[in-house]
């Protein structure tokens, strides 16, 4: 293996969308909150939660000053552990989580760039992508993946290509890598789930129905909205990802507001996020390895916020394989050089660059380079110094 064939990997967050545009988590919750306000469901249970933390907490809030993280955190255990038994709405969620899901894809939609008014960075950035590289994103936009498409980058958002697989067994395409690996580590405001609408389906095909369910614009009209199945080749049946499409044009999609059967396939910015990540194991199995003789290695806009405890987790583990001497050493024999670990955010002074950094105490800052201006076209040589 070559210097060049070496791969390298990049976790993204909101900050590396920012500069096209689109909300950080605090702006989206005020949208939301905006939006949802004109909602019975979204109202009531908004009221509930506040009584709850009065009543449970001794905590009195208002819904501005609501802890969003917090608030879906309350609806996902309701949800999760049947608590509102027959009134239990889907398996995607209660009434308020589903809409919830749908606002976020709409106001992201609506903020996203197309393809043909791209900011430079981003197209710069999709350039000097290699494909060895893997992509780590919490991001629900698709703006990578804009960019990838406009620069000419093939990429594949699953982790592995299969050549076949028979009898539980599965055998991974060999050679090297023909695209760019991109890990949707909390799914895509372009990800729908066809799993209810082939249920109604083959329901009204038994009926002799011949009218298409209802509700689901995304299934009904396909090739209107761009729509392709997330996987490609043989995967194992059994993978939660095969009910997975995906619909190349949202804006249309969106814009009929008619998506409450069928919201986005992501994981909302939830404190207990963690209890629906079943969907997306595939994309986290094995990363407690991952960043072993890798030859580069840079964050960039995740801030790694309180309510994503498990990811500070498995940061901790990457950047503690990335940053380990062994690794070093091999890469020495190997002939390789391996680049600092960059960490790239938005920090407006002293104080809050201090607080970013405590919540990164494991990174060993001698083998690491930071950069606080947040990210733009200045970081770009430094992010790709690999």
């Amino acid at each position: 293996m070559t210097q060049e064939e070496g791969y390298r990997r990049f976790v993204i967050g909101a900050g590396f969308s920012a500069p096209a545009g689109l909300p950080t988590g605090a702006e989206l919750w005020k949208e939301l909150l905006r939006r949802g306000n004109r909602s019975e469901v979204f109202t009531c249970d908004l009221r509930r939660y506040i009584e709850y933390k009065r009543n449970a907490d001794g905590v009195d809030t208002t819904p501005e000053s609501v802890e969003f993280e917090e608030f879906l955190a309350f609806l996902d255990i309701e949800h999760h552990l049947g608590l509102l038994g027959s009134d239990t709405w889907s398996d995607a969620g209660n009434k308020c989580q589903v809409l919830v899901k749908c606002l976020i894809g709409e106001i992201l939609t609506e903020q996203m760039p197309g393809l043909s008014s791209l900011p430079s960075l981003y197209l710069r950035f999709a350039e000097r992508l290699r494909t060895t590289d893997i992509i780590l994103t919490l991001n629900y936009d698709v703006l990578l993946e804009r960019s990838l498409r406009a620069a000419g980058v093939p990429f594949r958002l699953f982790p592995h290509r299969y050549t076949s697989w028979e009898d539980d067994q599965g055998e991974v395409e060999q050679g090297p890598s023909r695209e760019v690996v991109i890990l949707k580590l909390h799914g895509s405001i372009d990800w729908f789930d066809r799993t209810i609408y082939s249920k109604l389906e083959r329901l009204q095909q038994k009926q002799g129905w011949p009218a298409a369910p209802g509700g689901f614009p995304v299934f009904s009209r396909p090739s209107e909205f761009g729509v392709t199945k997330l996987l490609e080749g043989p995967h194992p049946p059994e993978d939660p990802l095969n009910s997975i499409y995906r619909a190349e044009r949202i804006e249309a999609l969106y814009g009929e507001h008619s998506m409450f059967s069928c919201p986005p396939c992501l994981l909302t910015p939830s404190a207990s996020k963690i209890v629906y990540s079943d969907r997306f194991r595939t994309f986290w199995f094995g990363m407690a390895g991952g960043g072993l003789f890798s030859l580069g290695m840079a964050i960039v806009g995740y801030s790694l916020p309180p309510h994503d405890s498990y990811a500070r987790q498995v940061l901790y583990r990457l950047v503690k394989n990335y940053q380990s001497r062994f690794v070093e050493k091999e890469c020495s024999m190997l002939g390789w050089k391996q680049a600092p670990l960059v960490l790239v955010d938005y920090r407006r002074g002293a104080a809050e660059a201090a607080d970013l950094l405590r919540r990164y105490r494991f990174v060993d800052r001698d083998a690491a380079v930071l950069l606080m201006d947040g990210f733009s076209e200045a970081t770009l040589d430094t992010i790709f110094q690999s």
